[in-house]
């Protein structure tokens, strides 16, 4: 019997975005599913392992909302108000089979 896999927070971030502006948007991405995303899936990270990962732009991320709304993931989004609203990153926990191909941010 194969054991469960671990929850993982993923974040997928843009990668048109100065780095350092990206660390920070996947860090708000975060923190807004600490406050509106599953708190029990959140409970169960358990602030474990995390991975941000690159998308090449807003089009990118608005695709993986697509993506993760057709298999049902939870998820929650960044807007920066500071970009006038522009959709800067996602955060996502789950096992990760779905981001898979994605490369690291």
């Amino acid at each position: 019997m194969s054991s469960p896999k671990q929850l993982k927070m993923y974040v997928l971030v843009r990668r048109d975005l100065d780095e350092t502006y990206r660390n920070v948007q996947g860090t708000h991405s975060v923190a807004e599913y600490s406050l509106r995303g599953d708190r029990d899936l959140f409970s169960k990270w358990d602030n474990q392992t995390l991975i941000h990962l690159g998308v090449p732009n807003e089009w990118a991320l608005l695709r993986w909302i697509d993506k993760l709304n057709a298999k049902n993931k939870t998820f929650v989004e960044f807007k920066e108000p500071d970009l006038h609203n522009q959709l800067t990153a996602i955060a996502c926990v789950d096992t990760g089979e779905i981001f898979k191909r994605l490369p690291l941010a």
